[in-house]
């Protein structure tokens, strides 16, 4: 893995680790997600408060800075989930979506390396392989819906390491900014901008 071209021009920018050949997320994040997958029973991760603690625990866990979340994203969470939503709608959200998002993401690094495995052989001739492509690269990238899934969970919990993004022109991935964004809006404008997909 470590020799991949590809991989090595994205990995600076996922939150995972290359060790001995492997992809991983450090030992306290994967106790972590072992427990947020687990649902709210084992985790206590019932609300949008202590889900933005959570996050933040994952964050630390990847030496990840707070200051690079968008402002207000902590009462963006807890605003949504303990807020907006229904009591009946965040307890089926703590209860299913978030445990099989942190079991989703338990599976990222054997996902991603799988992805890298049969990337040489999707299309014969064509680099097909996750990677950052230059300005004015051509490129293209196949990806299955799973491992799109752990990629937006990513995102989601905010695991993406962004003090670097700037310099390569990449845009926001976390979801910390669109979170801040809930504490500006009324559940009316959230529904009518589609928030909830």
């Amino acid at each position: 893995m470590e020799n991949r071209q590809d991989l090595g021009s994205i990995l600076p920018f996922l939150p995972l680790k290359l060790e001995s050949s492997s992809l991983v997320w450090p030992n306290q994040v994967i106790e972590a997600l072992k427990s947020l997958s687990k649902g709210p029973s084992h985790s206590r991760v019932d609300s949008g408060e202590v889900l933005f603690l959570a996050i933040s625990d994952l964050r630390n866990s990847l030496s990840l800075s707070s200051l690079y979340l968008a402002p207000s994203t902590g009462d963006g969470y807890a605003l949504f989930f303990d807020e907006f939503l229904s009591r009946a709608e965040a307890a089926k959200w703590f209860g299913e979506t978030l445990p099989m998002m942190a079991s989703l993401l338990l599976r990222f690094p054997a996902l991603l390396e799988s992805h890298y495995h049969y990337a040489d052989i999707v299309v014969v001739g064509f680099e097909t392989g996750l990677r950052l492509l230059e300005p004015q690269e051509s490129g293209i990238v196949f990806l299955n819906q799973e491992l799109i899934a752990a990629l937006l969970s990513c995102s989601f919990f905010c695991l993406f390491p962004t003090s670097n993004r700037g310099a390569k022109h990449l845009p926001a991935i976390n979801f910390d900014g669109l979170f801040a964004y809930v504490v500006a809006f009324s559940p009316d404008d959230l529904m009518d901008c589609k928030f909830f997909c």
